[in-house]
């Protein structure tokens, strides 16, 4: 009955809707009742069930044919079949011999924002070429049935879901492409072993399988996503802002020789220059860190809460599921910068900036209930909070 009592007051702080996000039939208690069943075959029918899906709504979308994607790329971090995930899809879907797949995994939730880094080097190395990204993580294998709170914290968070992509540097798809990736900036903190061990699958003392989060989960996500704005700043901060910021470095400099209080350290408000923002939902406490953090308002952090109460933390997805939610309900006009943050084990954190090509407003399945009158008003409502 702890254990029970010690999920539900996590599910409350949460951030998931009561009647909303998705678990597969094999570890749906509305289905499964207490006998969940994780094998590979179930692992292998929830990836299945995602991944397909989300293909066949990209090849709809873009009028593509298996035929025509190069470079393929899929992620998941726990569920690591043989053969790959990559080769699952070329099968089902009879993708010629000539494509180029690779299957990542282990690398977390960060790995949909982090990705785009190989994305993009192969396809400046492939010109003329299609490449689909595919992001998930499949919830049957991570289910954790023993009592350690640690792992348990997964169970109430992570929820089932996938995204898929299209990137081209094909000439023809110049007017159709939305957005130009402008920056992409990835770090990895994993030298640090408080880093490298606060987020781990893998057994606990009665040798059931989770993924156990340390207690400094957020300390070392914070390190991390420092290092990675850092970088990125001097490309999306105005000048006054970049400005600001060395004379406050100075100020402290001058402070500490002199032996007087340092003052306090600039925090650049990220919202100035930056349209719309993509957090990773990791669950409400990660996304307010975030928002602190980046000096944001509540309406940037707004596409990400929705994610997280709708789908849940659909870990690798989950900056995907923003983008979609922002493109269905509020919009994306040409020239705006889009922010993508993902931060994930490792600790890994990646940054992308997007620059819209033309203007997006583009409705996603995911999000059609967004439009009902009901949801509208909840929405407004939201904003006027």
């Amino acid at each position: 009955m702890d254990v029970v009592n010690f999920q539900y007051r996590v599910f409350k702080k949460s951030g998931l809707g009561e009647e909303a996000s998705y678990l597969p039939p094999s570890i749906n208690p509305g289905l499964c009742g207490n006998s969940p069943q994780t094998g590979l075959n179930d692992a292998a029918a929830e990836a299945k069930l995602v991944l397909f899906g989300a293909f066949e709504g990209l090849l709809a979308k873009t009028g593509l044919a298996p035929a025509d994607i190069d470079i393929l790329v899929t992620t998941c971090s726990i569920y690591c079949p043989t053969p790959s995930l990559a080769s699952m899809l070329i099968n089902h879907f009879k993708i010629p011999p000539g494509i180029q797949s690779y299957s990542l995994n282990g690398m977390g939730c960060a790995n949909g924002v982090v990705a785009i880094n190989l994305i993009r080097d192969l396809l400046q190395a492939h010109p003329n070429s299609n490449a689909v990204f595919l992001t998930t993580e499949v919830t049957t294998p991570a289910f954790y049935r023993g009592k350690d709170k640690s792992r348990l914290v997964t169970n109430v968070l992570f929820r089932m879901g996938a995204s898929a992509m299209l990137f081209s540097n094909k000439r023809r798809w110049a007017g159709r492409a939305k957005y130009r990736l402008l920056h992409c900036i990835r770090t990895h903190t994993g030298a640090r072993d408080t880093a490298y061990r606060c987020i781990a699958y893998g057994p606990d003392d009665e040798g059931h399988n989770g993924v156990s989060l340390g207690v400094n989960v957020v300390d070392e996500a914070s390190h991390a996503l420092t290092n990675a704005m850092t970088r990125v700043a001097p490309h999306i901060l105005s000048w006054g802002q970049i400005l600001a910021y060395l004379l406050n470095t100075g100020h402290k400099q001058l402070a500490k020789l002199a032996g007087l209080p340092r003052p306090p350290t600039f925090k650049p408000a990220f919202g100035q220059g930056v349209q719309h923002f993509l957090l990773h939902a990791g669950g409400a406490k990660v996304l307010e860190g975030l928002g602190a953090s980046l000096q944001l308002a509540p309406h940037h952090l707004e596409p990400s809460r929705a994610v997280l109460h709708d789908y849940g933390n659909v870990s690798s997805s989950s900056t995907w599921y923003a983008l979609g939610w922002i493109e269905s309900v509020r919009g994306v006009a040409r020239g705006d910068k889009v922010l993508q943050v993902g931060v994930g084990s490792g600790v890994k954190c990646g940054v992308n900036v997007w620059k819209a090509e033309r203007s997006v407003h583009d409705l996603h399945a995911a999000w059609e209930h967004c439009l009902t009158p009901e949801r509208r008003a909840a929405l407004a409502a939201r904003r006027a909070a």
